[in-house]
């Protein structure tokens, strides 16, 4: 065939270039903002493309939004989603309902942020179980249930490098029994928990694999009553920013920019190093 179809239901003439720089070129392209939902209009092929792009990460971010992905949910086959959405947030506002639907569907998840705060009649761990991901954002109380314990020996943990666990601390006797892998980790930090201090030495002093870990406060005026409360905690790892946006910062920390909470921490902690060395 010397022509092709486009989405459009129009013709196209057949590509110039070789199929791989034309690919390239339009994934490039695409990453610009604004641009990908208009590339998959060009023809079949770049939809096949661009779609793969759209649905790499995918956030919950308000009502409309998920109510949107939930009917695009019923307009592909279920396997599309288990293979190109690779980084998913689902905040607390989303409905358990939805969540469960959602998680259902994305099964290829390897960067995962849900942060549902209360404990939910049906667990949540079931359908994210088979899952391995390397990077987790997590309120346990959200995804276990009531009175369900977390197992960080479960190979559902058995990859995460970077881990972001809200309530930490009911459960930061157990971080060290977590993955040999894990270098990253952020704990939401309580101010009025007067042990929190005794509880972080511990989780410093058993987890020796970790590279940073940031103590996150809402504000940089709690930032700085959090800092002379953990003065007495010398270790250079331990690095204390504050989070305004937490969808924002969970995004960019997938794109591994220097804007990014992880990067920052590590710059603070390598130069902390250097100044003790």
């Amino acid at each position: 065939m010397s022509q092709m179809e486009t989405i459009s239901g129009e013709t196209e003439s057949q590509p110039i270039l070789p199929p791989e720089i034309e690919r390239e070129i339009f994934e490039i392209t695409a990453q610009f903002p604004g641009n990908a939902v208009n590339l998959v209009l060009v023809a079949r092929r770049t939809q096949i493309w661009i779609e793969r792009l759209i649905y790499d990460t995918v956030i919950l971010s308000d009502e409309e939004i998920c109510n949107k992905f939930m009917r695009t949910l019923d307009s592909r086959p279920p396997q599309f989603f288990a293979d190109n959405v690779r980084s998913l947030c689902v905040p607390g506002d989303v409905g358990a309902l939805c969540t469960m639907r959602v998680l259902k569907a994305c099964q290829g998840v390897v960067n995962l942020a849900i942060w549902l705060d209360k404990p939910q009649d049906t667990p949540l761990f079931p359908f994210i179980s088979s899952l391995r991901p390397t990077r987790l954002s997590v309120n346990m109380h959200g995804l276990y249930g009531s009175g369900c314990k977390p197992d960080f020996k479960h190979p559902f943990f058995s990859n995460i490098t970077h881990l972001e666990l809200v309530d930490w601390l009911t459960w930061a006797a157990y971080i060290g029994s977590l993955s040999p892998h894990l270098t990253h980790l952020a704990v939401d930090f309580d101010l009025h928990l007067q042990d929190s201090e005794t509880r972080l030495r511990d989780v410093l002093a058993s987890c020796q694999s970790l590279v940073v870990c940031i103590a996150l406060v809402s504000d940089d005026e709690s930032m700085i009553v959090v800092a002379n409360g953990l003065a007495g905690i010398e270790d250079p790892r331990l690095v204390i920013l504050s989070e305004s946006n937490v969808i924002e910062n969970w995004e960019s920390s997938l794109q591994r920019t220097d804007a990014s909470l992880w990067s920052f921490a590590e710059d603070i902690v390598a130069a902390k190093t250097a100044k003790s060395s």
